[in-house]
Formats: C-alpha cells, structure tokens, sequence
C-alpha cells in the first residue's frame, strides 16, 4: 500500500469527508466493475438496479461501526474487491 493511500484510509478513519470522497472516486470503477463481473461470473442476474444495491452496500458497509473495515485492513490484495456474493447479501 502507497503511502497516499495509508494517508487516505487514515482520513477516513478519522472522519474526514474529504478523504472519504476521495476514497469513493477512487475505487468506485473498480468497485462497480467487480460487482459486475462477479455476478457474471456466477450466472446471477445483473440489472442495473441489482449493481446499483450492491455497490451502495459495499460503501455501506465500509462506514458501519466506525469504519470498522478500515480499523481491520492491514494492507492486503483483496480489501477492495472483498467478496461480493452473487445474492447480495455478503460484501467482505
């Protein structure tokens, strides 16, 4: 992890609604885009309106209990993707 993004991940942290806008414009094509392939993937039904919930979830779920995810990443691959499960209903 580069240290702009060690910077950016602890401005968010710290509530920093900069550092969040630039969290979210930063990864949302990449967030968007593996929503999209993983439900391709697994034959699920990708409508609009389905990656549209799933990507609203995924940031969601990154601000739940005090950003709770970013107090847990340590720098991994995966963090970004997580696990997008083709019913919706597990993002990490």
């Amino acid at each position: 992890m580069t240290e702009k993004e060690k910077s950016l991940l602890a401005g968010c942290i710290a509530g920093d609604k900069a550092a969040w806008d630039a969290f979210v414009l930063q990864y949302s094509a990449l967030v968007y885009h593996t929503i999209r392939m993983t439900l391709a993937l697994h034959h699920a039904k990708a409508n609009h309106e389905t990656i549209e919930d799933l990507y609203q979830e995924f940031f969601l779920s990154i601000l739940r209990d005090d950003f709770k995810k970013l107090h847990q990443f340590r720098g991994s691959a995966g963090f970004v993707l997580g696990r997008v499960h083709p019913k919706g209903n597990q993002l990490f």
